[in-house]
């Protein structure tokens, strides 16, 4: 090959290399990174990792409850767009709200179309990947915690934490 199309293939090359170091919230199946940059986040929509993330061991959620969530969506980007860009309401309740990584489940709740948040914080030496798997801690206080969040009036509700620790 010679050197002048050497160098004029370089940068294709050093972009494609780039792009194969995405960050964790940009594989496939995590296509929604989240505004605020401080936090990452994930909406999930396999039907096996959705029920997961709602069978939550140290505090309520919706999917306790038997017969409560009646179907799965996958909320849109601009639903989660939405959703962080209130995420600040909560901050009187959880410092530093986004802080925290989440996922994002769509459920269906009384005929209504609601997000289920999950919150948490990943080890940054962890290898999870919570667009495909969820993230589930038993105890760990108010470091975990949950809520709902109502795209048509842009309202959250019944938010959880996790217990404290050891109980």
């Amino acid at each position: 090959m010679n050197r002048s199309l050497s160098r004029a293939l370089l940068p294709l090359a050093l972009a494609a290399v780039a792009a194969a170091c995405t960050p964790a919230n940009t594989r496939p199946g995590a296509t929604v990174p989240t505004a605020v940059k401080t936090g990452q986040s994930w909406v999930v929509t396999r039907p096996l990792v959705v029920a997961q993330v709602l069978d939550t061991c140290s505090r309520p959620s919706p999917g306790q409850t038997p017969g409560r969530v009646t179907g799965y969506w996958a909320p849109s980007r601009q639903q989660i767009e939405q959703l962080e860009s209130r995420l600040p309401t909560l901050e009187a309740q959880v410092p530093n709200v986004t802080d925290f990584d989440r996922q994002y489940v769509g459920i269906e709740v009384e005929g209504r179309k609601l997000i289920y948040l999950n919150a948490f914080h990943l080890p940054d030496h962890g290898d999870m990947d919570p667009a495909r798997e969820a993230i589930r801690v038993c105890d760990g206080g108010n470091q975990f915690w949950g809520a709902l969040f109502d795209p048509t009036s842009g309202e959250f509700s019944e938010l959880q934490f996790n217990g404290g620790f050891g109980g």
